[in-house]
């Protein structure tokens, strides 16, 4: 079923290069006046560079192949991607399965060629990275009137913003991340598909909590896209950046373009500075995670940062599920002779997760515990698997 599209009820996107703002002149094109911008689903096609494309889905809305126009969209790849976009045909085919309902979010992953990045979205409510993300938002957690994520992928952390009566906005570079959020993890976010290579097209939404998580270090001008993200949290919001790599510790084969402590440190003058790690250790266990001077994270892998440094000013705790949440073992973890382990899908996802102690387990009890966990387990009992991710509240047809 086609999902109806969301509108923007925030500020009008702008232009990602003038900065003028956009109108709409039909449900799916905005103009700036001179240029006309798709908008498929809801979301607005604002890349940069992209104009033979743009052309090609505006011709295709014009007139009236919207399905055309979203599998031309879909075969949009990011400059890191490591295998060909799928065929136009076969993307045809994706977006005939996921809005007749009968294609899930990982088999339509498979299918749009989303490669090794695939496992990473399809467990990351499983993640270090993204406990820590929870961790560092929670303890800068404002009450924010919008919660704003650059690169926001398939849109995991929004979604447990928006679970909690947060508005959120999510940019990405790639359409097929957007649309997969639409379709299966975030249905209410307002998304946009835009390049950090230019200006956010997001107009100042002052007070927002603006985050830009396991991305900052791939982007190749960071001062720029940090002003930015600046410019839209407005003089009164906050702007967090979570698990930036460290690039003197050995990344495992991470890409980008890794920053030192003080490196990052020197792009955000009177930002606290944080040992990614402690985030989410800080999500499992409660606390507050003290703030570090840079040289004092020289071995830290990641780090994160928040701007302003002064704590939340209001509270919020992503460990405990939302009312009316059907929850559901993880179908990462497995139980062999009494011990609970992780079934990690490739080599690089079991190296990059390493750390995720609380998915493993050789207590008594806890294997049939994971058995019984959603059936019949003490509130107690299920409040713990949460937190530990032995139980998730998954999209679905995830």
């Amino acid at each position: 079923m086609r999902l109806p599209p969301k509108e923007f009820a925030a500020p009008p996107p702008r232009h990602p290069l003038t900065g003028l703002p956009l109108t709409r002149v039909s449900p799916e094109l905005w103009s700036d006046g001179t240029t006309l911008w798709p908008v498929v689903d809801g979301i607005p096609f604002l890349r940069t560079g992209r104009e033979a494309l743009r052309a090609a889905v505006v011709t295709a809305l014009e007139q009236g192949d919207g399905r055309h126009a979203r599998a031309l969209l879909l075969r949009d790849q990011d400059d890191h991607a490591r295998i060909p976009p799928p065929s136009l045909a076969a993307t045809a085919a994706v977006v005939e399965g996921v809005e007749s309902g009968t294609l899930g979010l990982r088999a339509a992953m498979e299918q749009l060629c989303f490669g090794p990045v695939a496992p990473y979205f399809a467990h990351r409510q499983s993640a270090p990275t993204f406990l820590s993300a929870l961790g560092l938002l929670a303890q800068h957690w404002d009450s924010p009137p919008w919660v704003v994520e650059l690169a926001c992928g398939l849109g995991q952390v929004l979604r447990e913003v928006s679970l909690r009566g947060t508005p959120v906005v999510g940019v990405d570079v790639v359409f097929a991340k957007l649309w997969l959020a639409r379709h299966f993890v975030v249905p209410e976010a307002v998304l946009l598909c835009a390049d950090a290579a230019a200006d956010l097209p997001i107009s100042p939404l002052e007070g927002a909590t603006v985050l830009c998580h396991d991305a900052l270090y791939f982007l190749s001008d960071k001062a720029r896209a940090l002003s930015e993200l600046r410019r839209v949290a407005g003089p009164s919001g906050r702007v967090l950046v979570g698990h930036a790599h460290n690039k003197q510790v050995d990344q495992r084969g991470v890409g980008g373009t890794p920053l030192s402590p003080a490196g990052y440190a020197a792009l955000m003058p009177g930002a606290a500075c944080y040992d990614d790690a402690a985030f989410f250790t800080r999500f499992l266990e409660g606390g507050t995670v003290p703030a570090s001077q840079p040289e004092e994270l020289e071995r830290a892998e990641a780090l994160s940062f928040a701007w302003p440094a002064t704590p939340g000013r209001s509270t919020i705790d992503f460990g405990v599920t939302v009312p009316g949440a059907r929850l559901r073992p993880n179908p990462l973890l497995e139980e062999h002779d009494g011990r609970v382990r992780p079934a990690w899908p490739t080599p690089a996802l079991a190296a990059e997760y390493a750390s995720a102690h609380y998915l493993r387990s050789d207590a008594p009890g806890d294997a049939a515990l994971l058995r019984r966990a959603a059936t019949d387990a003490s509130p107690e009992e299920r409040a713990a698997l949460v937190r530990r991710r032995w139980l998730l509240n998954l999209p679905e047809r995830w």
